[in-house]
């Protein structure tokens, strides 16, 4: 994989400065977005002690740029930048400057950017085919809303590539950052990225202290849910790598229900190495795998899958998280009365935790039948109404629920009523460290412990299954805590 450093300083001087110093970090190629500087310098020949090829780029307004000058002096403008050595001038698609400059002395390259959408693979191709007949390197760039979008940018360059051209194809915004740390899968002759973050030139763009890294041979993974903005796994993770030496990196890969199927043919097309599961598809995931781990069996719900040679198999590291957690805290659940607060994915590894550990299971669920349904599945397990939590005497509580995590209603789970002093209360909550509940249980006597634990050692034996290493347990919780320090 090829890194172009963008750079967007206001300054000549700090460009010049600023592309010295992102060769020295790794970058292939530097592109100077004169569009960002102050005023146009006449006199380019400092920009020679940038020993890497330069792309000299004056993007207007419509595409995503500042200049809003005249063409004719945006023609003399690359005139100057190609004596200069600038060995790539990057025009719009459309511009009639295409057809006026020497294509001997600099290449040049024909832009698009959509900052809204993809379109299908099809349009796409045309788009390519007609920028590349007007220029030498046709570049296309694209929002990217959704799995299906990663696919269309695959499918688009799969067939360009027949041609034997180059081209550049790139995915913006979040959801596109994928298609910037696989950009050789895709078969971009190069993708950008910052000189360091802040100083971003298109939405999505990584650093190149980020990116260098993953210019050989990379892991990649990352963590699929409905809404990720509360997920601080990609700390941990990347830590993980940087601690080992390892190229990789973990993302986030927000996917809605119907693109789940997308978002395997996603992972083979760009060779992922797996990905976690986390609200609200464990159980969903189950139907697209080819296997199940005796984990995830055990369980009923997966949290992470791994991708090797074309076969997807889940796992289920929660229930580890939550035996860690019990043990951290020196809790034993044998023979004691357990509440299991909740329905879902993280609800199920709690109970096939407890319940192999010899605890006593009732679940309650706002949706009466949801509980119901759970429990008829756990030997010895019952449903109760939330009505009838606090009458019972439990000496174990765990919410299962996503209430009083960040990005979710901030609203209690269940009555605080049902706390008590000696009791041990366990939220797989982590962001925030402390939710209502939480401080509820607290006020009433209880011990206490979030989901920082049950997140770091399900994410310490995600990272096993992926790589076969084991990072160290203080890096990945530092780099956890780091990330939700105020």
């Amino acid at each position: 994989m090829r890194l172009c450093v963008s750079i967007t300083e206001s300054r000549a001087e700090a460009a010049v400065e600023a592309g010295v110093r992102a060769v020295e970090l790794g970058a292939d190629l530097v592109e100077i977005r004169f569009d960002q500087l102050d005023h146009l310098p006449q006199d380019l020949t400092a920009f020679s002690k940038i020993h890497a090829p330069k792309i000299a780029t004056l993007r207007t307004a419509p595409q995503g740029g500042k200049f809003a000058g005249k063409e004719a002096d945006r023609l003399t403008f690359f005139q100057r930048a190609s004596r200069a050595g600038f060995e790539y001038l990057d025009l719009e698609h459309d511009s009639v400057l295409l057809g006026k400059l020497d294509r001997e002395e600099a290449r040049r390259i024909a832009s698009y950017h959509d900052f809204e959408g993809t379109p299908p693979a099809a349009v796409i191709l045309d788009l390519l085919v007609k920028a590349g007949s007007r220029a030498d390197l046709p570049k296309a760039a694209f929002k990217i809303n959704g799995m299906g979008d990663i696919l269309n940018l695959v499918d688009a360059s799969r067939m360009y590539r027949s041609t034997g051209n180059d081209f550049i194809l790139v995915g913006m915004g979040e959801k596109g950052v994928l298609t910037r740390v696989c950009s050789d899968q895709i078969g971009s002759a190069f993708t950008y990225c910052s000189l360091e973050t802040g100083k971003e030139s298109a939405p999505g763009q990584l650093d190149i202290r980020s990116m260098a890294p993953l210019k050989q041979k990379r892991t990649v993974a990352g963590v699929v849910g409905a809404s990720l903005s509360h997920s601080l796994s990609s700390f941990m993770h990347n830590a993980a790598f940087a601690e080992l030496g390892m190229a990789g990196r973990y993302l986030k890969l927000e996917t809605k229900k119907e693109e789940l199927e997308d978002l395997l043919q996603v992972a083979i097309e760009l060779e992922l190495r797996g990905f976690n599961v986390t609200i609200p598809y464990k159980e969903d995931i189950i139907s697209f795998l080819d296997r199940l781990d005796d984990s995830a069996v055990r369980v009923g719900a997966v949290n992470t899958v791994l991708l090797d040679e074309g076969t997807f198999t889940g796992f289920n590291t929660d229930i580890y998280g939550v035996e860690m957690t019990f043990r951290s805290a020196d809790i034993s659940p044998k023979g004691k009365r357990c509440l299991i607060v909740g329905a879902g994915g993280a609800a199920k590894a709690v109970c096939a935790y407890l319940l192999s550990a010899g605890g006593r299971i009732a679940i309650t669920n706002r949706t009466p039948e949801k509980a119901r349904t759970l429990a008829s599945g756990i030997k010895g397990a019952r449903a109760i109404g939330t009505d009838m939590a606090a009458q019972e005497g439990f000496e174990i509580i765990v919410n299962c629920t996503p209430l009083g995590m960040k990005g979710y209603p901030d609203e209690l789970a269940i009555d605080p009523a049902v706390f008590r002093a000696g009791q041990f209360f366990m939220d797989t909550i982590y962001n925030p460290p402390k939710t209502r509940l939480q401080a509820e249980a607290e006020k009433r006597g209880a011990t206490v412990r979030n989901g920082e634990t049950m997140l770091l050692h399900q994410a310490i034996r995600a990272f096993e299954i992926w790589t076969g290493k084991r990072p160290l347990e203080s890096t990945m919780l530092s780099a956890l805590r780091g990330a939700m320090a105020p």
